[in-house]
């Protein structure tokens, strides 16, 4: 194997891949990544739950295949200046020969029948998204996941595709991607319309496997998905012929019923200023460690922000908002309700409460498409 190529667009592609390299498994080619050089240079890794093959453009020397240390090679590259690379398997010895300008590294690889096979997949139930789109309703669900692998079911995000919406309001026949995203403290929901007329869907797909798709330089306009049994693949092509697929097993198990979380009527629903409510929240819990709660009080034309910490002082912070009816009290983990009311696209939102120790629901004022269910903390 032997080719040629520059520095910052491998670079790029390793480290895309190298997300699902592991060094945690018992076989050690694991935490390597498979370098095909064929009619174009293709990149492979994969922890055994998740796959990933990319490829890219290249001068292809001589065909061949090897299984390189991932972080290594990596680091070799980043340490290398905006140049051509070259890279080289010498077969007799079966160490990579690495060399830009004037640096040349001989590195050792692993055996190659040690690497698995990239999945296999069939064509079962397809559709495609704008990628655009796709990538704006991830971000607004993914940090909701936990990342608690005790109860696995819930470090995926719940992706249904239907023609039903959790607008009641919406009588349209179109059909919706919906993603829920949900740590049993916070809930995440957000739905789109999208064109597909196929059988309904509904998987959890492991959150890990979604934030490498958002975190990937993909610049194309849309995203194919397919779906089988057990296993999801997302394939993103290039305008160039160049392609990313990502292949992940699906999760098993019951993801909660989302639609019985969500109250349909609240006592009290007012209406605040994304903006102003952020900074004031931000602001107070600068102190805050450990997700010590801040409370927040509403009456009287004004939301009370304070937090108190016996061990580092206190701070106390207001906001004026067109509330006039009873005093609300209640306490909030700091950080999730600052992401939730970021993942708000308007100016306004409707902060709904019941009662203190009930669950909050933040939402657009115009929008119903997005909302997020917060899980208020009992405090003294």
């Amino acid at each position: 194997m032997k080719f040629e190529i520059t520095k910052n667009e491998l670079l790029n592609k390793l480290n895309f891949a190298s997300r699902v390299a592991t060094s945690k498994s018992l076989i050690s080619a694991l935490s390597g990544i498979l370098i095909e050089a064929d009619d174009m240079l293709n990149i492979y890794s994969t922890d055994l739950e998740t796959s990933i093959k990319s490829s890219l453009k290249a001068k292809i020397i001589e065909k061949g295949r090897a299984v390189v240390p991932a972080k290594i090679f990596i680091n070799i590259l980043r340490n290398f200046p905006e140049s051509k690379v070259s890279v080289a398997l010498d077969i007799n010895t079966n160490q990579l020969k690495v060399m830009c300008e004037k640096s040349v590294f001989n590195l050792n690889t692993f055996a190659i029948d040690e690497y698995p096979e990239f999945p296999t997949t069939y064509e079962k139930t397809k559709f495609k998204i704008d990628f655009d789109i796709f990538k704006k309703l991830l971000n607004k669900v993914i940090k909701s996941a936990s990342g608690e692998e005790s109860r696995a079911i819930l470090t995926g995000i719940l992706i249904e595709v239907d023609n039903s919406s959790l607008d009641e309001e919406e009588k349209s026949s179109s059909s919706y991607i919906k993603m829920v995203g949900t740590d049993s403290y916070r809930l995440a929901f957000i739905e789109e319309k999208i064109d597909y007329s196929g059988e309904p869907i509904k998987v959890v797909v492991p959150n890990k496997v979604l934030d490498n798709i958002v975190k990937s330089d993909y610049a194309g306009k849309t995203t194919e998905i397919n779906i089988e049994e057990n296993q999801i693949s997302f394939s993103l092509v290039n305008e160039d012929g160049t392609e990313t697929t990502i292949i992940s097993r699906l999760l098993s198990g019951k993801f909660p019923e989302y639609k019985q979380l969500i109250p349909k009527e609240f006592r009290h629903n007012i209406i605040l200023d994304k903006d102003k409510v952020s900074e004031v929240v931000k602001r107070t819990s600068s102190i805050s460690q450990d997700n010590i709660p801040i409370k927040i009080e509403i009456g009287d034309g004004k939301m009370y922000v304070s937090m108190n910490i016996k061990e580092i002082g206190s701070s106390n912070d207001e906001v004026d908002i067109a509330y006039a009816d009873e005093k609300i009290e209640i306490a909030f983990n700091p950080y999730f309700l600052i992401e939730g009311i970021n993942m708000l696209d308007e100016e306004k939102f409707i902060f709904s409460v019941e009662e203190s120790l009930k669950p909050v629901l933040i939402r657009n004022v115009k929008s119903k498409n997005l909302i997020y269910l917060l899980m208020p903390i009992r405090i003294s």
